[in-house]
């Protein structure tokens, strides 16, 4: 028996149509964050370490006191939670990684039980405030940090903020493409040599403040450098108040402007990395990889740093790339030039006044700066250190009262002495007014945390896969991402005997190299008659969009909201794109419904489907197509032959067909659609194994296409999956 893809009678999408329009920034009310938000205990977890930074794990429940806003609280939880220290990855991983790159998953889905025991890490890697020389160090402080800090179960992100990237992986299985990500970082921060240089510190004094003292130590040393500015040197830089050059002032103007838009990329994306960690539970650090920056009081991110730390229970720890610094900028050699006595001072100060942001901070949201030290290596190795072990004790607070005040959290251990205690200061309580985290334009800030969230949501049943086809242009290929959506976790209301509800949904494609991104953002209304739920019910709804991306590593990730609930669901799938222009196979389609044309025969293309299990009745089909294929020099047709066997999982085979020519069509295209019939099938795993063969050239594409017989009917993604090409 043959199934087709019913056409869902054309009712859903008829019911779809009016709202299926891309809906750029329609953001939902949603609620207000808030530590444990819509629990009644409070959890904090808390480092203890001795005087040379080592973990102290023998501490008990009787040894801690808690106090929320000076009252002391009555511990209702108590945990040690102790990462194990494993072997550390040997150097070089990233090359094997190169070399055999993991195997990556043809369907990826939010139904599985995730493991959520391990730490959650956010790197940081500061590229707008990086110059080529302290990023290649950062990088290997950072790479040793991910070989030998980080163990199986941990959650690590990666962020450059300049470059756009981020990446979020599991180790241990996700370290080589984190090396190999970092690797490819660069500095965007290029040494300012000039002359007339002045600090971001400076620039900011003068331009905003009209800094008198800073003006004058300004245009003194332009003055002792031999620059000509448009008021004259001398007398006036050494009064007390000096007189307002435009040179000077336009210069403070330009470098200022320059350094705003760094710290805006820089901070912006601290802030968006701290909104996803809200609802994370365990413990979680975001490490600042820089040269720092500035603290600009009339920059509002700073202020709101701090509060997403608190909400998110997330310290911030900065390790500044400088190292150990010798002589201040304007005092080395490449300058030659001796600066003015009274001048001195401020020169050495100048290290301080460029990285205050950065470090105030780490201060105030409870981590520690590596700073003035050539051992990055060892600072990372404390940060890693802190998290190793760590507390984890419960409370259920007094103070009830639902106001969104901040609640300020101290945790004592009054029988120890000389010892160093870290724990988050506070939280917020609950209220009802919705958080102002960052999100991109048209984005509403419960989809961009989800979207950056290390984690899946699991609110709504979701599964993902992909499909790469042709070449479009200028090197990119035709991709179709599917995704389906389990309709029983949504709200329906009955409305003249139809179902009524909806979703919206947010779909985006990101190169992992590039860190460039494309976007599908839509809402559909669903208005169901009784046959077309049954249908969705039985087989999930269907999503799928078409991409043109170039070749490399990719990660699509959907963020799906039932419009009534406001329940969520992500699921993140990752896959390659190979080079166009080379000999290729498209992403062998496997599916058991076959497109309905309008007579209602069956197709010749098969419906789009992410599921791999079937069950054991009529056929399972699989489609490719064959790019790059050598042509006869009179015909310009080629010779591609494909062959298959279906084998079980203990080896035995199921079916098979040996090698045929695949005849081309007119044009000197290449595709195959074969089939097997699964009536009578074993429930059991089962794989595809086919070779395709170039015969002109000898080339050959060997692939494995595993699936699955169920001895139910699956609860499966539907046809018209070609809704969206």
């Amino acid at each position: 028996m043959t199934r087709k893809a019913p056409a869902l009678s054309l009712v859903l999408l008829a019911s779809l149509g009016a709202s299926a329009a891309a809906q750029e920034g329609e953001a939902t009310q949603e609620p207000a964050l808030s530590f444990p938000a819509e629990v009644e205990q409070v959890t904090v977890d808390v480092v203890v370490t001795d005087k040379q930074g080592q973990p102290i794990t023998d501490l008990t429940r009787e040894d801690f006191e808690v106090y929320e806003d000076g009252s002391r609280q009555t511990i209702s939880s108590f945990d040690l939670f102790q990462v194990p220290v494993g072997p550390a990855a040997p150097a070089g991983t990233e090359a094997s990684a190169e070399a055999a790159p993991p195997l990556r998953a043809r369907v990826s889905t939010n139904t599985d039980e995730e493991e959520r025991q391990g730490r959650t890490f956010v790197v940081v890697f500061d590229d707008a405030h990086l110059t080529p020389y302290t990023a290649a160090r950062a990088k290997e402080a950072v790479k040793g940090f991910l070989r030998t800090e980080t163990t199986e179960g941990d959650r690590v992100t990666l962020i450059a903020p300049g470059a756009g990237s981020w990446w979020t992986t599991r180790m241990e299985a996700g370290r080589p493409e984190l090396l190999e990500m970092l690797q490819g970082f660069e500095a965007l921060l290029l040494p300012e040599t000039r002359r007339d240089r002045l600090s971001d510190y400076e620039a900011m004094r003068i331009h905003v403040f009209r800094d008198n003292m800073i003006l004058n130590r300004v245009q003194r040393r332009f003055e002792t450098y031999g620059l000509a500015t448009l008021t004259g040197q001398s007398p006036h830089v050494r009064n007390m108040m000096a007189v307002e050059d435009p040179y000077v002032t336009s210069r403070a103007a330009e470098v200022y402007y320059a350094a705003t838009a760094r710290n805006k990329v820089t901070l912006h994306a601290v802030e968006r990395a701290l909104g996803a960690l809200v609802p994370v539970k365990g413990r979680k650090s975001l490490v600042l990889v820089s040269e720092g920056f500035i603290y600009d009081t009339h920059l509002l991110e700073f202020r709101r740093i701090v509060d997403a730390s608190r909400r998110a229970n997330t310290a911030i720890y900065f390790l500044n790339s400088r190292g150990l610094e010798g002589l201040p900028v304007g005092m080395d050699a490449e300058t030659s030039t001796v600066l003015p006595g009274e001048d001195l001072g401020f020169a050495f100060a100048e290290a301080f006044e460029t990285t205050e942001g950065a470090e105030s901070l780490a201060e105030d949201t409870g981590g520690f700066t590596v700073r003035n030290s050539n051992d990055l290596p060892g600072g990372l190795k404390r940060i890693g250190d802190e998290t190793r072990a760590y507390y984890l004790i419960g409370y259920n607070p007094g103070n009830a009262a639902r106001d969104g005040s901040f609640r300020r959290i101290e945790v004592k251990v009054p029988g120890r002495t000389r010892v160093e205690i870290r724990a988050r200061r506070g939280y917020y309580a609950p209220s009802g007014v919705a958080d102002a985290t960052p999100a991109a334009p048209g984005t509403a800030p419960v989809f961009q945390r989800a979207l950056d969230s290390p984690y899946e949501l699991d609110g709504l049943p979701v599964r993902m896969t992909h499909v790469v086809k042709e070449e479009t242009f200028f090197g990119k290929a035709r991709v179709y991402v599917a995704a389906e959506v389990d309709i029983r976790g949504l709200r329906f209301a009955e409305e003249d005997g139809l179902k009524v509800g909806g979703l919206q949904f947010l779909l985006v494609a990101m190169s992992r190299e590039s860190g460039e991104f494309s976007r599908y953002d839509q809402k559909l209304d669903l208005k169901l008659p009784p046959e077309t739920e049954e249908l969705l019910r039985r087989n999930w709804l269907p999503i799928v969009r078409e991409f043109e991306l170039g070749p490399g590593r990719h990660r699509a990730r959907i963020v799906v909201q039932d419009k009534t609930t406001g329940r969520l669901g992500t699921v993140s799938h990752d896959f390659d794109v190979p080079d166009p222009a080379r000999f290729r196979v498209s992403t062998p389609l496997i599916s058991d419904l076959r497109d309905s044309p309008a007579d209602g025969a069956a197709g010749d293309r098969l419906a789009l489907v992410a599921r791999r299990d079937f069950a054991p009745v009529g056929s399972l089909y699989c489609q490719l197509d064959v790019y790059g294929a050598t042509r006869l020099e009179g015909s310009g047709m080629p010779r591609v032959s494909l062959g298959y066997e279906v084998r079980r999982s203990d080896g035995t085979l199921f079916s098979n067909e040996p090698p045929s020519v695949i005849s081309p069509t007119e044009d000197g295209k290449v595709s195959r659609m074969i089939g097997f019939s699964l009536d009578g099938a074993a429930p059991g795993d089962y794989v595809i194994l086919m070779r395709v063969r170039d015969e002109l050239s000898g080339r050959s594409v060997d692939m494995r296409e595993p699936f699955r017989v169920v001895a139910r009917p699956p609860e499966t993604a539907s046809a018209t999956a070609s809704s969206g090409r």
